[in-house]
């Protein structure tokens, strides 16, 4: 009887030890710093491995930069059979320390997402020739040459930008505009300026009020720049500035004020599929296809086809363009859809330049009235890049 016992209670221990074991198994990568997806090793690239490293204050279901830089990465991983992970970013010391564990793990592929982690980029670039950098929104302007291993992933979002500031610039009512802007750093500088071009490209009585806040994680300092436009008469604010922004034009459509979003499709994503109060006054968002970006150069090094250098995505690309308008489809007139259809087309074209830069600012002529954009008769059409 005592021999049956034992026995029994040794079966027990050893169910509860493979339990255990089971579920530490399913819980194994899962924390707040890193996640990986496609698991089953057999059908893994054994190639290479995929690594992502998010700004500081970026998350991926921050609605905005970095997640559209995941969804990128992710669906590269599913697609290519990668092996992928990401790290957090609390503070700019968190680069180096989620690079290198990166890397330690093997990872060959590395994407590092937003402007400020570009001089860590070409550095670890230049110390790791065996491994492939993928910076998003990394111009490397200030280097004499690019490593064979680095790829700098631009985006023409000046282009956007000019798109939804005509829209504002022929929405407004008081003739006053405004700009949540960031830091003041040259992809930032390039929204509020091709905003302000594309307003007075069509209006050229129109006042732009652009202010750099400085940050893009503080999001009562983007309610505080919004009140203050709405005190000044602003009817029209683009927020772009991260959570920064997002947290103004929320405040701003609040109170009914048309917003307009940045990055992502913000009435999807930061307004919750228009479930949040002032979701009926988000007009648009300027999309910038950091995904589409990504996804390509993920692609091109996987594929052997990866030169070191830049690779930049523009309106022609379908890299950049603006989202639906969804509850204000009703409340944009035709003939301003039209107009921002043109212009579009214009930009992809060739035949129309923002004029805006980092430097300097030149902005086209402002439209007669009545007037359209000179657009080609092959110009390539704006639903060549609804997917």
């Amino acid at each position: 009887m005592w021999r049956a016992s034992k026995s029994f209670m040794l079966y027990r221990v050893l169910v509860a030890v493979l339990l255990a074991a089971v579920l530490l198994a399913a819980c194994g990568g899962d924390d707040d710093d890193e996640k990986q997806d496609n698991k089953e090793q057999t059908t893994l690239n054994p190639d290479f491995k995929l690594g992502l490293v998010t700004n500081v204050g970026g998350t991926i279901s921050d609605g905005g930069f970095s997640e559209s830089a995941h969804l990128g990465a992710t669906r590269a991983a599913a697609d290519l059979k990668l092996d992928y992970a990401y790290g957090l970013s609390r503070d700019d010391q968190d680069y180096a320390i989620q690079l290198d564990r990166l890397i330690g793990e093997g990872r060959n592929i590395i994407v590092t997402v937003g402007f400020p982690m570009e001089a860590i980029t070409y550095e670890y670039a230049t110390k790791h020739p065996e491994v492939y950098f993928i910076g998003v929104d990394h111009s490397y302007s200030d280097q004499e040459e690019i490593p064979a291993n680095l790829i700098g992933l631009q985006f023409a979002e000046d282009e956007a930008a000019f798109v939804v500031g005509a829209l504002a610039g022929l929405m407004t009512e008081s003739d006053t505009v405004a700009v949540i802007g960031g830091i003041e750093i040259p992809p930032v500088v390039k929204l509020a300026e091709g905003f302000q071009n594309g307003a007075k490209y069509v209006n050229p009585d129109v006042n732009v009020i652009i202010v750099y806040t400085g940050t893009f994680g503080d999001p009562e300092k983007g309610t505080e720049t919004a009140q203050d436009f709405i005190t000044q008469g602003a009817d029209v604010i683009f927020g772009a500035a991260g959570p920064t922004g997002y947290a103004g034009i929320q405040y701003a459509a609040r109170q009914g004020v048309w917003v307009i979003g940045v990055d992502q499709d913000e009435w999807r994503t930061n307004f919750r599929e228009g479930s949040l109060e002032g979701s009926d006054f988000v007009l648009t968002s300027a999309l910038k296809r950091v995904d589409n970006g990504v996804y390509q150069a993920i692609q091109n090094v996987v594929s052997k086809q990866a030169v070191g250098g830049l690779l930049t995505l523009k309106t022609v690309d379908c890299g950049v363009g603006y989202a639906p308008f969804h509850q204000t489809e009703e409340k944009v007139p035709a003939n301003t859809k039209q107009m921002m259809e043109a212009i579009w087309r214009a930009l992809a074209a060739g035949t129309l330049q923002t004029g805006a830069q980092f430097t300097s600012t030149t902005a086209p002529e402002s439209l007669a009235e009545g007037a359209m954009p000179d657009v080609p008769a092959d110009a390539p059409q704006l639903s060549d890049c609804e997917n």
